[in-house]
């Protein structure tokens, strides 16, 4: 009996050892986890702390960089406004100074119109216009082709001939024959067969300035190939479907179908008629109008 109380005795206090062992264990665990988390927590809340101080900084340079954008924005915004007056009063400048351009070219211009001085080139064009000399009538013309011996005249000048001679500046006379016509523009293309010919070009009519001084070459009256001075009174007419020119260059008898020179001595027109009963009134076919009805003789 006693060794029984002995061993239960025993056993109790073997049970009570483990079961205290076991309560201080767990004890222990939770303290030390619940130090853990105490650490953890403390570890959050500095982190938070300083996310915070950093969001806070941040905000204040987002608000300092806001504020700098509007600043910018503004300053644009003005030296944009600058920058279209500037535009505006460059854009006024370049019209003023284009119109003084052009006011200055038409001082110079006129000038030039009032002070043409043929002299120069009278002596190139007078070898490159002939006289014309038919049974019917008597006209001038102008050497266009020295290759070929190709001649621009009037229509009315060989309308009707049955015999023709072209005389040429150094005296020459020459057989002809004709290439073709156009009776409604009245223009006549005739050829020669010579060497030593000498050719006149074509100007551009359209370049043709009212008060632009003009000679007229030809042979008016037999009197072979003399000079009249004009200027051009009307720079562009239509008539008939023809482009004329007005000038107040005598257009007598012999006349007709020689060249209409300007000062760089370029053909702008071909004599062809003047207004009866009127004194300084005659009229010129345009030169560019020439040339087109000029190549579709030649070529048809």
């Amino acid at each position: 009996m006693q060794r029984e109380v002995k061993q239960h005795l025993i056993y109790s206090t073997i049970l009570f050892v483990i079961v205290f062992g076991m309560l201080f264990y767990q004890n222990t665990v939770n303290t030390e986890t619940t130090n853990q988390l105490i650490t953890l927590q403390s570890s959050l809340q500095e982190t938070q702390t300083a996310l915070e101080a950093e969001i806070a900084t941040l905000q204040e340079k987002d608000a300092s960089l806001e504020t700098n954008v509007e600043g910018l924005s503004t300053s644009l915004e003005k030296k944009d406004e600058e920058i279209k007056l500037l535009t505006g009063e460059i854009a006024d400048v370049r019209v003023q100074s284009a119109e003084q351009v052009q006011e200055l070219e038409d001082s110079v211009s006129n000038l030039k119109l009032q002070n043409q001085d043929f002299s120069d080139v009278i002596d190139d064009v007078i070898p490159a216009v002939v006289s014309i000399r038919t049974d019917k009538s008597t006209g001038s013309g102008f050497i266009i082709d020295a290759s070929e011996g190709i001649i621009v005249t009037n229509h009315h000048v060989i309308s009707g001939a049955r015999a023709a001679v072209v005389e040429t500046s150094d005296g020459r006379k020459h057989g002809v024959s004709l290439v073709g016509s156009n009776s409604q523009a009245d223009l006549a293309v005739i050829k020669i067969t010579a060497d030593g010919l000498t050719r006149i070009r074509f100007g551009d009519s359209d370049d043709v300035k009212v008060g632009e001084k003009v000679i007229a070459v030809g042979s008016p009256g037999g009197l072979d190939f003399s000079v009249t001075q004009g200027i051009v009174s009307n720079a562009m007419r239509r008539d008939k479907g023809r482009d004329l020119i007005q000038i107040d260059v005598p257009i007598n008898p012999g006349n007709s179908g020689g060249p209409l020179i300007n000062a760089a001595g370029r053909v702008i027109g071909v004599n062809t008629q003047k207004v009866e009963g009127f004194e300084g009134v005659g009229f010129a076919l345009a030169s560019n109008y020439v040339d087109e009805i000029v190549d579709e003789i030649r070529e048809g």
